[in-house]
């Protein structure tokens, strides 16, 4: 598969185990995910998306946010990036997703 492919079909994978993953969208490489609360686009959530870049800072993963609302992450990998990496980045950005919507869930309890 092609970059933008093949990590836009690894976010529609996470987006069926958490609600908070509201729209994908890109072109080509350029990828983006917008947090939400409850699966609702009208419910941007800037403060999953914050706790989200943390934590995938400990896990060892840098990215970005951004959006008029502060609930875009964006995703940037290099075009010569390879598969295994790309998995791997995955994988550390699916650990942060579980931490921290774990998180939010147990402080709304």
């Amino acid at each position: 598969l092609q970059l933008g492919e093949r990590l836009q079909a690894r976010l529609r994978t996470l987006q069926k185990r958490y609600g908070a993953i509201g729209a994908i969208r890109g072109l080509g490489a350029m990828v983006a995910i917008e947090l939400v609360r409850n699966g609702r686009a009208d419910q941007p959530d800037a403060d999953l998306t914050r706790a989200l870049v943390q934590a995938a800072a400990r896990h060892g993963l840098v990215i970005l946010s951004c959006g008029t609302y502060g609930n875009v992450i964006r995703f940037l990998a290099p075009l010569t990036i390879t598969e295994q990496l790309l998995d791997e980045g995955m994988d550390k950005l699916e650990a942060a997703l579980a931490e921290v919507t774990a998180a939010a869930s147990q402080a709304a309890a």
